[in-house]
């Protein structure tokens, strides 16, 4: 394999790298490349080498939304390290790089006094990532405290896109695919340090009483509204259901588990026999939330 990366300084390659442990499902094959970069000129650069060599990529947050393929990923996954996972505020602004964590987001605004960002409390991955599929929780998603983005689009160009150049939808943005999330600026509002902090262990506490422990990634498919898809998929007796390692929780039904050694073939046969038993019985067709990559 070359070593088409050997010049570009602020990153870390790896190759032929498990993408296991880079997926909440701890499902996956290998990657021709693993790529953590490190600045933004290190980005563009990787970008370079990418399309001059003609290489599928993927940029990912923390693989909480995403179900690797078995066979792996011929081609570079890339992750937003240093430069990237950087939050500062300006008041109750809050500038956000695209790798940053919402955890680390929720302590800086627990810290500093800022408030609107609790609902977000417990869901795993980057503010990149929560952008890209407007994340939310409790009726509330992170497109409402947004103020602008920054993108690398498919140029190689950054642009800065104000809030209301932006369509949201529920668990959709517009965001092209062959753009990256460079960072964020989030609207957040004073407020006392005690009630935030309430606020958070609320949320959090919600989220553990509805939510199954264990490898998962999330919520597996779209609420088809105004129906629930857990009670949809309960509704056909479907807890409990399992293909090898892979097993609809039985706290749950919208979360599928890893149990040990599933494979993302066990994840994707399941999928497709919850969607078929569902349309069957209700005439709805739920949609993936997981993004399925090969």
């Amino acid at each position: 394999m070359k070593e088409i990366f050997k010049e570009i300084k602020g990153l870390k390659v790896f190759k032929d790298e498990s993408l296991k442990r880079y997926s909440s499902f701890r499902i996956g094959g290998k990657a021709r490349y693993l790529i953590k970069v490190y600045n933004q000129k290190a980005l563009i650069d990787t970008m370079e080498v990418i399309k001059k060599e003609g290489l599928k990529y993927i940029v990912i947050g923390e693989g909480t939304n995403i179900l690797f393929g078995d066979e792996g990923f011929d081609g570079v996954v890339i992750k937003l390290m240093g430069e990237f996972r950087k939050i500062k505020n300006e008041k109750n602004i809050f500038i956000c790089g695209g790798g940053a964590l919402i955890k680390t987001l929720l302590k800086k605004c627990l810290y500093s006094g800022y408030g609107g960002a609790e609902f977000l409390a417990g869901i795993p991955g980057s503010i990149g990532g929560a952008i890209k599929g407007n994340a939310g929780a409790f009726g509330r998603s992170i497109s409402e405290i947004i103020k602008s983005i920054k993108l690398l689009n498919s140029c190689l160009k950054t642009k800065v896109v104000e809030r209301d150049e932006l369509d949201f939808d529920y668990r959709y943005s517009n965001i092209p695919d062959d753009s990256i999330i460079l960072g964020a600026e989030l609207i957040l509002k004073k407020m006392d340090k005690k009630k935030i902090k309430k606020n958070i262990e609320k949320f959090l506490k919600l989220r553990w009483e509805k939510q199954p422990r264990g490898h998962s990634a999330g919520s597996f498919f779209k609420n088809p509204k105004p129906f629930s898809a857990g009670r949809l998929i309960e509704e056909c007796g479907l807890k409990g259901y399992r293909i090898g390692d892979a097993m609809v929780s039985k706290k749950h039904a919208n979360f599928i588990i890893n149990r040990g050694r599933a494979k993302a073939e066990d994840v994707i046969k399941l999928m497709e026999i919850i969607k078929k038993e569902v349309k069957k019985k209700t005439g709805i067709l739920l949609e993936p939330e997981v993004r399925i990559i090969k």
